[in-house]
């Protein structure tokens, strides 16, 4: 009944998508929340503000993983990353974040997705004709003001030039303007940063501070999610395939740039797994809801999708819950 509501296109089926993140995040306003050391000033001034009552940085929390979970949802379909137009990763995202964030709180990862996701949706609209420096401009600046919050989001800077590369022929331009927006933005950061004399700022700092899991996962937790995971991207290869190779070269062009963004993603929680030892749940959470959504497309084998479903929903109800 889950996958079967989401996997259609009516967009009443959005509004159940708060629910949803209610039932599997309501406990994160009344987490203890500790201000880890340094951060990026985007984040900093949000701790500032949300830390004025205990209960507000989770319900800042809550509200920023309902704003992504539409996001997605409208960028998959949007760009067509998925056979036909469905809501499957406004469902998978919320289970996918919850089953592996235990103990969830707002973390400077989840802060900047938003932004990360309207950089994508920029970048991926240069197909169309007359606007292709004004998109990959706005997406450097976009992608700037999400490394304000989270530093490794700058590398993503690399799907745009991949992005850039498949769907549009060469230009030079299309290349250096989003460098110039990141820039522009981390120029104007440390020049308020220096005039205000808030001290010295040392992003590359902020980096190991993030990414520690909040508590340990509950016994027997981790594994079983990981094998429901894994079974999931095995056949969404084999889906995946199979559809990339129907497609048309527009399809082809905007499918291999959301590879490129997670291939990009995947070498950032690489790196910080070996750095930290952990990374924020949102960087695995976030593409693998619309790339794990394969599976749930065809309407044959309904009562094993349904089973998954329920699945991930105890396991994400375990972690949250159970923590």
């Amino acid at each position: 009944m889950i996958a079967t509501t989401f996997r259609s296109n009516r967009p009443a089926v959005l509004l159940l998508a708060p629910p949803l993140c209610l039932l599997l995040f309501g406990g994160m306003p009344f987490r203890t929340y500790h201000p880890y050391g340094e951060a990026m000033p985007l984040y900093a001034l949000l701790q500032s503000v949300a830390g004025l009552t205990p209960w507000l940085p989770g319900i800042v929390g809550v509200l920023l993983i309902m704003a992504i979970t539409v996001q997605l949802a409208r960028l998959a379909n949007d760009t067509e990353q998925l056979d036909r137009r469905n809501h499957l990763p406004a469902m998978l995202f919320p289970l996918f974040l919850a089953t592996f964030g235990q103990g969830l709180v707002l973390d400077p990862a989840l802060a900047g997705m938003p932004l990360v996701l309207w950089a994508m949706r920029r970048t991926w609209a240069v197909g169309k004709a007359g606007h292709a420096l004004r998109q990959v401009f706005d997406a450097g600046l976009l992608l700037g003001a999400a490394s304000l919050f989270y530093l490794p989001y700058a590398f993503l800077l690399v799907v745009v030039w991949s992005s850039v590369a498949v769907i549009r022929p060469f230009q030079w331009r299309e290349y250096l303007l989003p460098v110039i927006g990141v820039g522009v933005v981390f120029f104007f950061a440390w020049a308020w940063l220096h005039v205000s004399g808030m001290g010295p700022w040392r992003p590359l700092t902020t980096i190991p501070e993030w990414g520690r899991p909040v508590v340990p996962a509950p016994a027997g937790q981790r594994v079983l999610a990981y094998l429901v995971a894994g079974g999931l991207a095995l056949v969404s290869i084999i889906n995946y395939s199979s559809s990339y190779q129907r497609a048309v070269v527009r399809l082809k062009n905007l499918r291999a740039s959301f590879m490129g963004l997670v291939a990009a993603l995947g070498v950032v929680v690489l790196a910080l797994r070996l750095l930290n030892g952990a990374f924020p749940p949102v960087l695995f959470a976030a593409p693998m809801a619309v790339f794990l959504a394969h599976p749930f497309l065809g309407e044959r084998r309904a009562w094993l999708q349904e089973t998954t479903c329920l699945a991930l929903l105890i396991l994400a109800l375990w972690a949250q819950w159970g923590a």
